[in-house]
């Protein structure tokens, strides 16, 4: 009766559900659909709105933009690592109540394990999932049988060392080791370690996490037995697809969408190696309601919808993972008899054993402050099994401890930000009139009215859209915020952001890689710049086409050029390893290699100096032929009327583009963050992406801004020493010498 009621009182007041959840290109997109289309039918007056989660953010981005905006969405998904998160930012809402008034819902129909991922401490639950997978072992059978070894039932580690040292040969490995927190849990886990202790301090630095540890950097940098793969570097074609190892994992469900296409060998998932005891990791996205939704009863009965038979076999259809409903789990949708993997009831096998990262932390957040350490210690060999430990337990009570901090922190009150942002727009607007204290002639005074009449506009926007924000973010800088709650809710730091400085070693990191990245590529850039507005002054036939092909670069997104370039960098595919390839030399790991990854930048840096180019090319064009001419007569060369005629004359443009070039060069972001996600390790984690990250990932507006205020003060530093030094070497045409 009440669902009849329910259903009247939508169709006498149309509502519209908006829904973010698949990207567009995705295969189950159109199944989305049509459970839209579907439930509309059965919702008289109700319109489903089925958003693309693509952006060039990337999905979670996207959903934590509309939350903090305050876009109406009506149902969403998240990572089960972030819900942690998300409820203690109260975003969501609560779906208890609503399931606890359903008749037709029925907790046994879906995974236990499962939706434990999916509730708070109360027991209470926030979703229903949309496809889930364990961690297990993948395995290239030809390979094996190709060298005599098999699998045996119920393997250990000691057997799983054996076969990967047996089948290890020249270009040849027995494991590609997947690098990121949750294939690394199992082996702690399996070695007994845990990664919270009963006081709820991090426990990765005990002997039982260390040990595990220690076991994997034996097989990679030891015995070199193993090749370890980060988190960004899973999507590329690497060695378990090329054939060239024998296992590839711990990774999930999802690996199999991809090896659909390959043919040269055999493979199949077996579970992981067993040490003392049996475990693995989940991971899990699933459908949930956001707390900015206007219609949480319809969105509950959508998430229902999506949880339902329908979705649940397509999604395992496409291999997109395992279904959370168990009888889309059992049946012949995701057990596809004759399609590889053959042994897809391992993914339900292991799930008794199955287990989720602690959900009471952000452990997204903290994967992220440690990978950094994990990656130095296994992929770079920088550190020891030990020492890395230490530093991840270090650094995640680290932030345990802010966490915590935070919460006995005060609040600031609303008014405070409107009144930072209107001193400064009043400092902005004093500077302006303090310039018109000024009394000139009569007809000087008309033409400075109306040159101020023209920059009015301009003024306006200057003072409500930089002078006010600044004076906001300098607030925040000495508080934390997080957009999604208003600003209100932001609890006052003092100078206690700007220590945190001196602490962070992933901000010391930033400063050091932008550092030297700037070192190289601007001075570089300037060349090359110069350079080609030297060539291109020349008169000859195509002179116009080069100009307009060397300039083209610069007009490109840094988006596109950041994908373009990962390509042609990439090790075994890349056009730049396939040109030295022809030449009989080996190419490095531009991305992955700590030794290239910053030469590779710099060297990306030189395809977009058109710009630098135009304006030097202006400049040349403005030097008088009479210079040269009296120079040539009095018997100089070329490079001698380069350097004492030409760029005395363009001096002041190379101070435009050293100045430009610094700036920019502490400012690049797109490319980084395409191309490394500022891996491996730190090593390509730019001063601009650290700050995305806190600001626009993690939500630490608050730090963010302390970040932004750091960078502004190294940049403005080093300008005003650039500009004090070109007093020795820019010439402007008039000025005393």
């Amino acid at each position: 009766m009440a669902s009849l009621l329910f259903v009247a009182a939508a169709a006498q007041e149309p509502a519209e559900l908006k829904v973010l959840i698949h990207e567009r290109h995705f295969y189950a997109f159109p199944a989305l659909e049509q459970v839209a289309r579907e439930f509309e039918a059965a919702h008289p007056g109700v319109r489903v709105h089925v958003l693309s989660s693509a952006s060039a953010a990337g999905a979670h981005e996207k959903t934590r933009f509309m939350l903090a905006g305050g876009i109406p969405l009506d149902v969403t998904w998240i990572d089960v690592t972030e819900l942690a998160a998300y409820l203690a930012e109260d975003v969501l809402v609560d779906l208890q109540p609503y399931f606890d008034a359903d008749p037709g819902w029925n907790p046994d129909d879906y995974f236990p394990q499962v939706l434990d991922g999916m509730r708070d401490a109360r027991r209470h639950l926030y979703g229903l999932p949309s496809t889930f997978t364990p961690y297990v072992m993948y395995v290239n059978e030809t390979l094996l049988a190709r060298e005599g070894l098999a699998v045996p039932p119920d393997w250990s580690w000691e057997q799983f060392h054996e076969l990967c040292r047996r089948a290890t040969r020249e270009n040849q490995w027995g494991l590609e080791l997947t690098l990121w927190l949750q294939p690394l849990a199992p082996w702690i886990w399996q070695n007994g370690g845990r990664f919270l202790d009963e006081h709820g301090r991090c426990a990765l630095d005990e002997p039982a996490a260390v040990e595990a540890i220690a076991f994997l950097h034996r097989l990679v940098h030891q015995e070199q037995v193993a090749r370890p793969v980060p988190f960004e570097g899973q999507i590329q074609f690497g060695l378990f697809q090329a054939g060239k190892a024998a296992f590839y994992g711990p990774v999930g469900y999802w690996e199999t969408y991809r090896f659909q296409s390959i043919r040269e060998f055999e493979w199949d998932v077996v579970p992981l190696p067993r040490h003392k005891e049996a475990a693995t990791a989940i991971a899990m996205r699933f459908y949930c309601v956001p707390a900015v939704s206007r219609h949480p009863q319809l969105a509950y009965q959508f998430v229902r919808a999506l949880g339902g038979d329908a979705m649940q076999r397509e999604l395992a259809r496409i291999g997109n993972g395992v279904p959370g409903l168990k009888r889309a789990a059992a049946s012949a949708d995701f057990l596809k008899p004759g399609v590889a993997p053959e042994s897809e009831h391992v993914f339900l096998d292991v799930l008794p054993a199955a287990r989720f990262l602690p959900v009471l932390s952000n452990w997204k957040e903290i994967e992220e402050l440690t990978k950094a350490e994990f990656q130095d210690c296994l992929l770079l060999g920088k550190t020891s099994p030990a020492e890395a430990c230490a530093r991840v337990a270090a650094a995640t009570n680290d932030f345990l401890d802010r966490e915590a901090d935070l919460r006995r922190r005060p609040f600031l009150p609303g008014w405070l930000f409107a009144a930072a942002l209107c001193s400064g727009a009043a400092a902005l607007a004093g500077a302006l009139l303090g310039a018109l204290r000024r009394r000139p002639a009569r007809l000087a005074a008309r033409e400075e009215r109306a040159a101020w009449l023209f920059l009015a506009p301009w003024a306006a926007g200057c003072a409500l859209f930089l002078a006010g924000p600044a004076a906001v973010s300098l607030l925040l800088s000495l508080s934390e915020w997080s957009p999604l709650r208003p600003l209100s809710a932001a609890r006052w730091m003092g100078l206690d952001q700007y220590r945190r400085l001196a602490g962070d070693a992933t901000f010391q990191d930033s400063v050091r890689v932008t550092a030297q990245y700037a070192l190289f590529a601007v001075p570089l850039q300037l060349i090359a710049a110069l350079g080609l507005a030297l060539l291109l002054n020349r008169r000859f036939r195509g002179r116009n086409a080069f100009r307009t092909l060397f300039y083209l670069p610069t007009i490109l997104s840094p988006v596109v050029l950041g994908a373009v370039w990962r390509w042609m960098l990439d090790a075994d595919d890349g056009l730049f390893n396939d040109a030295l390839a022809c030449a009989g030399v080996r190419g490095p790991d531009w991305l992955g290699d700590p030794s290239w990854i910053l030469p590779a930048f710099v060297l990306l840096s030189l395809w977009t100096v058109g710009a630098q180019m135009l304006v030097f090319l202006a400049g040349l064009q403005a030097v008088p032929p009479s210079l040269q001419e009296a120079a040539r007569i009095d018997g100089a060369g070329a490079w001698r009327r380069l350097w004492h005629v030409t760029l005395p004359a363009i001096s002041p443009l190379l101070l435009l583009n050293l100045v430009a070039g610094i700036i920019n060069a502490f400012q690049l972001f797109a490319q980084p963050y395409v191309m490394t996600q500022g891996g491996p390790g730190n090593e390509s984690r730019f001063l601009a992406l650290y700050l995305y990250e806190q600001g626009f990932r993690f939500l630490r507006m608050g730090y963010a801004s302390t970040l932004a205020w750091a960078l502004f003060l190294i940049v403005l530093a080093l300008t005003l020493l650039v500009l004090r030094s070109s007093t020795r070497w820019v010439h402007y045409a008039g000025a005393p010498r």
